[in-house]
């Protein structure tokens, strides 16, 4: 008799105890609240005979506190592109195909809309190289490029192998420099603006 009293007794605490969690929440957020794991809750849950969760899996969760923080900080993320935004505060790669992203998507500045090199900007009559170096381009980019558009060789010829640049007419060589001078401040000019 005293045995089925006791454990009268533990059910009726059992459930006292977890009946004042609000189990509208997710398994993870109670887990989080209370220390246990999200499996054990389930188990509880169960138990106690409590309804399922509004939001039932952790993922949901998340992305309503991402949301949140966007409307909070929507005056900053303003007129970020999304490249900009996911580098700045360490969003994960493919944080473009979710929720937060379609929230944001008309407050961000289009960033395919920028043109990621200035190609009508350059003078390709310099070599590869000092295009690549004065616009900041990645390795063999600016040779691509010639290749694809089908435009002409540079003007000034720097191949390696040579060991030095060989001029077909005099005054070539201040020409070339002249135009490497040119090309630098209009890179720079153009890096200033953005």
């Amino acid at each position: 008799m005293n045995r089925l009293l006791y454990t009268q007794f533990r059910r009726k605490a059992f459930l006292a105890r977890w009946s004042k969690l609000d189990w509208s929440k997710s398994n993870c957020e109670l887990g989080d609240e209370v220390g246990l794991s999200s499996e054990r809750l389930r188990q509880i849950r169960q138990q106690v005979g409590a309804p399922k969760p509004t939001y039932r899996y952790h993922w949901l969760r998340q992305t309503a506190k991402a949301l949140q923080w966007a409307e909070e900080n929507l005056d900053q993320l303003k007129g970020l592109s999304g490249t900009e935004l996911g580098r700045k505060y360490g969003l994960s790669p493919r944080w473009q195909q979710g929720l937060l992203y379609q929230f944001l998507k008309p407050f961000l500045r289009d960033g395919r809309l920028i043109r990621k090199h200035r190609w009508d900007l350059m003078d390709f009559r310099l070599p590869n190289r000092d295009l690549e170096r004065i616009w900041r381009l990645p390795r063999n980019v600016a040779g691509s490029r010639r290749y694809r558009k089908r435009l002409p060789r540079p003007t000034w010829d720097l191949r390696q192998g040579r060991g030095y640049a060989h001029w077909s007419e005099r005054g070539q060589l201040e020409a070339y420099r002249r135009a490497v001078k040119a090309e630098e401040r209009k890179a720079s000019r153009y890096f200033a603006q953005g």
